[in-house]
């Protein structure tokens, strides 16, 4: 079963059971979550889909931002 779950309609300072708090993307303006990337910034997906599997569950960002570091 797939599922999208779209953060760009909820509203600036909810949190979402599995994401957390969402937030106003810097990059763009659009709400979304923010999430770390291992050795990097992070980025602020704005929809991902969500896929459950026999043996887990894969969830992919199809629109996300990905954060630059500051200098």
């Amino acid at each position: 079963m797939r599922t999208f779950e779209d953060f760009t309609g909820i509203a600036i300072g909810t949190s979402t059971a599995m994401e957390g708090p969402v937030a106003v993307c810097p990059c763009c303006g659009r709400p979304g979550v923010r999430e770390a990337l291992p050795g990097g910034p992070g980025e602020f997906v704005h929809v991902e889909t969500e896929e459950l599997f026999g043996d887990g569950m894969l969830v992919l960002p199809l629109d996300r931002c990905l954060l630059v570091a500051s200098l």
